[in-house]
């Protein structure tokens, strides 16, 4: 594929716990960051399907892989009692993520569309 996925991990909940709030929001940001990284591999895995159908299957383990990333992510914040921190990061994040799609929202209605 060229370009690889990052694996982002979280630490232990002791190096959590001692890290305080504002550096695990720091962290939870780069996540999210490691995340939009990955769905823009996917996406260009996506375009690549377009003249390599074979690549389809490849699409969806990056896919699913991508969904259970976030999935397992919400077992450990659960786990180690940090689930409030980590859905304030989350709204914060679809704040951007929000920003984001309305520029896009613009350019497409001003560019793209008749």
């Amino acid at each position: 594929m060229g370009n690889k996925v990052i694996n982002f991990k979280f630490p232990s909940k002791e190096t959590l716990e001692t890290i305080g709030k504002n550096e695990r929001l720091n962290l939870y940001r780069r996540y999210f960051a490691a995340s939009r990284y990955n769905r823009l591999l996917i996406q260009k895995q996506l375009l690549k399907c377009a003249y390599d159908e074979l690549l389809f299957s490849n699409l969806k383990e990056l896919e699913r892989s991508h969904d259970q990333d976030l999935i397992d992510k919400l077992k450990i914040v659960k786990e180690y009692g940090l689930l409030e921190e980590f859905i304030d990061a989350v709204k914060e994040e679809e704040q951007s993520l929000q920003k984001i799609i309305e520029a896009y929202d613009k350019r497409m209605m001003n560019q793209y569309l008749p």
